[in-house]
């Protein structure tokens, strides 16, 4: 009996071991994901933010961070030139399913660390953003290709192959880091965040996380007063443009007759009408009179 409890708490102790060191190896693989802030504040004086994106990763792998809103369906006017040289709208193009924000930053160009399946799969990469959307007219490829040109423009898509930046840390692990810069164009809202680790062509891990952009302060406070109090708003609105004509018209006026003194002052002083005379003559024959 004895001897077959001992041989019982022995098999018991050799699977908590092999568990623990499975489970420590693990540990050990895990790619991490940390943020330098979980908000992005909209006071009123915003003009952008940047976040800090960094974490831990096996030595060996790639990193590619993605960041993006939530699809939605989209619609622009796809504007034409006419003979007169005045742009006209053409049509309208409808995109489904797609992302208002999308950035992708990697450690190495994204097609030459992923095959083109795992791009598709987790959306990596323009092409595989494309075959995703939804597009109306009849040449869709030509169609999304202004779409991205739409998007860049106004610094809501990015793609960058050589953004993430990786470091040795020791003990097999590879430190990586990079900084987002997020323009005031982009909208509020809740953004993912996903971190992938890429090694010989596939996704070896995925970490995930979220930053929110929203507004604070006295620009939250005239948000929710448009939403809820419209009529207030909006004569609140025409006050402050009031006050503001009254205010800053007087101001610019000043500022334009400060201008021209300082213009015309030193012509008054250091000349005599022919433009020869410094003020340094016309003292010395001030003296000679009172002589």
């Amino acid at each position: 009996m004895n001897k077959k409890n001992t041989g019982l708490m022995g098999l018991i102790l050799t699977v908590l071991v092999v568990t623990l060191i499975v489970s420590q190896t693990h540990a050990n693989a895990e790619l991490t994901l940390n943020m330098d802030k979980s908000v992005i504040p909209i006071d009123t004086f915003y003009k952008g933010n940047t976040l800090n994106i960094t974490g831990s990763v096996d030595s060996g792998h790639d990193v590619v961070v993605k960041i993006t809103s939530p699809r939605e369906n989209e619609s622009f006017m796809v504007k034409e030139k006419s003979v007169h040289l005045f742009w006209l709208n053409k049509y309208k193009l409808k995109v489904s399913q797609v992302n208002d924000t999308y950035m992708l930053f990697s450690s190495n160009n994204i097609d030459d660390i992923l095959s083109a399946e795992e791009r598709a799969k987790y959306s990596l990469g323009y092409d595989a953003v494309g075959k995703r959307v939804e597009i109306t007219g009849n040449d869709k490829d030509q169609l999304f290709r202004e779409f991205i040109k739409v998007k860049e423009s106004g610094k809501l898509y990015v793609v960058s192959g050589t953004s993430v930046v990786l470091k040795p840390s020791g003990a097999g692990k590879s430190r990586y880091s990079v900084t987002v810069n997020f323009p005031y164009q982009v909208p509020i809202g809740s953004y993912n965040v996903n971190v992938f680790a890429v090694k010989d062509g596939v996704v070896s891990q995925r970490a995930t996380g979220a930053v929110k952009i929203k507004e604070v302060g006295m620009v939250r406070d005239l948000s929710d007063m448009a939403m809820t109090h419209g009529g207030l708003y909006g004569v609140l609105a025409v006050l402050i443009a009031l006050v503001a004509g009254y205010v800053v018209t007087p101001a610019i006026a000043a500022v334009k007759k400060v201008f021209v003194v300082f213009i015309t002052l030193p012509k008054m002083v250091f000349s005599n009408g022919n433009g020869h005379l410094s003020q340094v003559s016309v003292l010395k024959e001030s003296t000679k009179a009172e002589e």
